[in-house]
């Protein structure tokens, strides 16, 4: 990570003077992986397990810190926020757009750990309105969508950036909608939900390195502890932990604005 951190501090020099893109190759990997979904749904714990893999190079963070191409929801003073305002951030293969897919690609290439690997993960929460996009441009992409109980979610934005529930449960709700109504335009796209990942992540996590088509993760990787939200922590559900801090009012609130979204991913709602 020290290493990593030199790195940052360039990023940091060079950024300002538009000069990211020349630091390094643009890298041609055999398949570009995207690991989408809301947050607060598991996807760090999902890219760290991935991440370990020796035929995968990953970055330090998401993508979106380490470019001048992708627009941030802190650039709109959306934190932990895009969906609030998808207009602002929704591309597809027809969306005519100032990014350039080959800058971003060199920017990125600077800060995987082995961008000559022969597949690369990439883990950005607004990516899930831009997945139809990343696929027109970046070669043989591949998609894993993350899928986890909007009540937890919602607790969790609510608790964490401290916005409002109405705010946190929209957030879940439209970020998961479009994703879901995007995943028919996907060519190589594999579903998973957090439930099904902490519960039994050495049996979830085969299905994922098989729609990836590469050997299994070492078993010893799932008795780790992982860093999550600057917590260290051993794979476990937290959903019971986080609905549980919901009262009556909340999960009225919840059920209102995400309850369609919840019903299409197959999970109860609670009554108030």
């Amino acid at each position: 990570m020290k290493g990593f951190s030199t790195k940052l501090k360039l990023w940091a020099k060079l950024k300002s003077k538009s000069m990211g893109h020349l630091l390094t190759a643009e890298p041609h990997p055999e398949k570009w992986v995207f690991i989408v979904g809301c947050y607060n749904s598991g996807t760090t714990l999902l890219h760290n397990l991935l991440a370990s893999h020796p035929d995968i190079g990953s970055m330090p963070n998401e993508g979106q810190f380490y470019s001048s191409q992708l627009p941030r929801g802190a650039d709109f003073d959306l934190p932990r926020l895009w969906a609030l305002k998808p207009e602002l951030f929704y591309l597809d293969e027809s969306t005519v757009t100032k990014i350039d897919s080959k800058k971003l690609r060199r920017e990125w290439g600077y800060f995987y750990n082995h961008p000559k690997r022969k597949i690369l993960i990439e883990k950005t929460i607004l990516n899930a309105a831009r997945t139809r996009w990343l696929q027109a441009n970046f070669p043989n992409a591949y998609f894993i969508s993350l899928f986890r109980n909007g009540y937890a979610v919602s607790e969790g934005i609510h608790r964490k950036e401290k916005h409002s529930m109405e705010k946190a449960a929209t957030q879940w709700s439209v970020s998961n909608e479009i994703l879901l109504n995007d995943i028919p335009y996907l060519k190589n796209h594999f579903q998973i939900k957090y439930e099904d990942l902490v519960l039994d992540p050495v049996v979830t996590m085969k299905k994922v390195t098989g729609f990836l088509s590469i050997d299994d993760i070492n078993d010893s990787v799932f008795r780790k502890s992982f860093q999550i939200h600057k917590v260290n922590a051993e794979i476990k559900d937290m959903n019971q932990e986080s609905v549980a801090r919901l009262n009556n009012a909340q999960i009225e609130i919840i059920n209102h604005i995400a309850g369609k979204v919840m019903e299409r991913l197959n999970y109860p709602l609670l009554k108030s």
